[in-house]
C-alpha cells in the first residue's frame, strides 16, 4: 500500500545498527542506521492484494535445561548437533548434542586477530557437515567442518575464501556480506551497487559471476535508503534463494538456471504502508506492521520468523517487543501454507536436517534452547498444497 502524503511529521524510533547487531548477533538487521523514520499522515491509499493463510497451528515448545550465557546468537543444525555462534561467549562457537539433552560437547574459536580467532564472525549457512562464518567487512568466508569420529567431535577451518569482485565500472554502496551456500558450486550474498542490484552470485572459489536482483519497490530512492531500509535476509537451498526485507512485508524467490539467477516470483504478503519523500522512504507510524527476524528454508518450504506488531513498538530490551511467536510458512511456488503460533517467543531459529523439528533461542526468562515438533503439522502442509 503506497501512501501519498498531504501532511507529515517524522517519528524517530531507535534501532540497533547493522554493525552492532552483527557483532552482538542481534536478530534484527538494521543496516548502517541507528534510526528508522516513521510518519503519521493523512494519506490517499492504494490497496493491493494480501496473502491469505488458510491454516493456522499452535506449537508447544520443549525446553532444555541448558542455560545460554548470551542474549543473542545464531544457530544451525548439523547431524545431531546444534551449533551456536555468538561473540558474547568464549569460545564464540559452542556445540550442543541434541541426543544428549542439549549437553554442551565442544567449542571453537575466539574473537580477536590471532590463530583460530575472528574479528566479526557471522554464521550464514550450514551445508552437509560444514557451516560458513562470514568475516564482516573483510569479504571473507571461512568454511568450517564439523568432524565427527566415533566419540571425538571437533571443528576445523577447512578453508577461507576471499570474495573476488573486481569490476572497474561499478560502484558499490554496500559491499558483499552474508555469504550463503547456494549449491555445490555456488554462493550468494547481499550487497547494493550503482545498478540497483541487491545480490551477488559467486562460483565455488568466491569469484564473482554476476550481480542480480531488484528493489522491492518501484519508486526510486537514494543509495543510503536502499542500503539501510530495503535490505533484509536471504536463505538458500539447492539452487533456490529467497529474500525477505526486514521492514516491509516483501518476499522474493530466485533460482539458478545455468549461470544466471532468475527471478521466480515476488510479492507483498501483507499491505505495505510507506511513502517516498525527496528520495527517502518513510514508514507509517500507525500502520507499518511486522518485522522479519529470521528466514530459513528446507527442501520444500520457506519459514519467516515474523514479529507481528507495529515497527514503532520494537524495543530490544523487552522480550515481547523484540522476539517473535509467529512463523509464516510458504512453499517454493509462493503459496501461503500456514501460520505457526509458538508457545514462547524466540529470536533465532534453525531446522533439523530432516525438517521434523524447529529449534530456537528463547528467554524463559534466561536464554535457553527450545524445540517445536513439525512432523505432524507438515502432513497438513502437503494437504493444503494439494
Amino acid at each position: 500500500m503506497r501512501e501519498y502524503f498531504s501532511q507529515t511529521k517524522l517519528f524517530y524510533a531507535p534501532f540497533t545498527s547493522f554493525i552492532q547487531s552483527t557483532m552482538n548477533f542481534a536478530h534484527i538487521k538494521c543496516i548502517g542506521l541507528a534510526l528508522i523514520l516513521f510518519i503519521s499522515c493523512n494519506s490517499t491509499e492504494k490497496k493491493e492484494d494480501i496473502v491469505d493463510f488458510n491454516k493456522e497451528f499452535f506449537l508447544e515448545h520443549t525446553q532444555y535445561d541448558t542455560e545460554l550465557f548470551i542474549k543473542h546468537g545464531r544457530i544451525t543444525v548439523i547431524d545431531s548437533f546444534i551449533i551456536l555462534i555468538s561473540n558474547q561467549q568464549d569460545p564464540f562457537c559452542k556445540l550442543y548434542s541434541i541426543t544428549q539433552n542439549m549437553k554442551e560437547v565442544g567449542g571453537y574459536g575466539r574473537v580477536g586477530s590471532g590463530p583460530n580467532e575472528f574479528i566479526q564472525p557471522l554464521l550464514t549457512y550450514s551445508y552437509d557437515n560444514t557451516f560458513g562464518l562470514n568475516e564482516i567487512n573483510k569479504k571473507e568466508l571461512a568454511i568450517m567442518h564439523l568432524l565427527i569420529e566415533k566419540q571425538n567431535l571437533s571443528v576445523i577451518e577447512k578453508k577461507r575464501l576471499k570474495a573476488d569482485t573486481k569490476k572497474d565500472e561499478e560502484q558499490v554502496f554496500r559491499t558483499d556480506y552474508y555469504f550463503s551456500r547456494l549449491d555445490d558450486e555456488h554462493y550468494v550474498s547481499l550487497l547494493y551497487d550503482n545498478n540497483n542490484k541487491y545480490f551477488s552470485l559467486f562460483d565455488s572459489t568466491l569469484t564473482l559471476i554476476s550481480r542480480f536482483g531488484e528493489s522491492p519497490i518501484n519508486e526510486k530512492v537514494s543509495p543510503s535508503v536502499a542500503v539501510n531500509r530495503l535490505q533484509g535476509r536471504i536463505a538458500a537451498c539447492e539452487g533456490t534463494m529467497t529474500f525477505a526485507t526486514s521492514y516491509l512485508p516483501y518476499l522474493a524467490c530466485y533460482q539458478l538456471r545455468d549461470t544466471i539467477m532468475e527471478k521466480k516470483w515476488s510479492f507483498f504478503y501483507d499491505r505495505p504502508h510507506y511513502g517516498i519523500r525527496n528520495g527517502d522512504l518513510l514508514f507509517n507510524k500507525e500502520k507499518s506492521y511486522g518485522q522479519v527476524i529470521n528466514l530459513k528454508m528446507d527442501a520444500r518450504f520457506i519459514y519467516l520468523l515474523y514479529l507481528d506488531q507495529l515497527l514503532s513498538e520494537f524495543n530490544i530490551n523487552q522480550t515481547e517487543k523484540s522476539m517473535s511467536n509467529l512463523i509464516l510458512v510458504f512453499d517454493y511456488e509462493g503459496n501461503a501454507i500456514a501460520k505457526l503460533h509458538l508457545s514462547c517467543r524466540i529470536n533465532e531459529m534453525a531446522l533439523s536436517n530432516d525438517g521434523k523439528k524447529l529449534y530456537g533461542i528463547a528467554h524463559l526468562p534466561e536464554p535457553t534452547i527450545v524445540d517445536f515438533n513439525l512432523s505432524k503439522i507438515k502432513e497438513n502442509f502437503t494437504h493444503s498444497i494439494n
